[in-house]
C-alpha cells in the first residue's frame, strides 16, 4: 500500500492528539493521587483508561480491516508500530477494567 508523506504525517498527528488527552488525564491523576489530593484523582485515571480503551477498540478494528485488505507486509512501519501499541494498550486497559470492576481480585 503506497502512502504519501502528507497522509502519514496527518495520521500521526491525529493519533498524537487522540493519545495526548487520555495520557494527560492518566498522568495528572497519578501525580495528584501520589500527592493525596482530595479531589478524586482516581476518576481522572479511570476516565483516561476508558477513553484509551474505546480508542484502542476502534484502532484495533481499523487495523484488522487493513490487515485483511493489505496483509502485515503491506502496512507501513508506523502503522505496524501503532497496531502493536494499540493492541498492547487494549490488553492493559481490559485488565485494568477487570480489576477495577472486581472481576479479577487483587490481593
Amino acid at each position: 500500500m503506497h502512502i504519501t508523506k502528507r497522509r502519514m504525517w496527518l495520521e500521526l498527528e491525529i493519533n498524537g492528539l487522540c493519545l495526548g488527552f487520555p495520557l494527560f488525564l492518566i498522568i495528572d491523576g497519578s501525580v495528584a493521587l501520589a500527592q493525596n489530593d482530595p479531589f478524586h484523582p482516581d476518576v481522572f485515571i479511570l476516565f483516561g483508561l476508558v477513553i484509551m480503551g474505546v480508542l484502542s477498540l476502534i484502532m484495533t478494528g481499523l487495523t484488522i480491516s487493513r490487515l485483511r485488505a493489505h496483509g502485515w507486509q503491506g502496512l507501513s512501519h508506523y502503522q505496524q508500530g501503532l497496531a502493536i501499541f494499540y493492541l498492547i494498550w487494549l490488553i492493559i486497559g481490559g485488565l485494568t477494567w477487570l480489576v477495577s470492576l472486581g472481576i479479577i481480585p487483587i490481593k
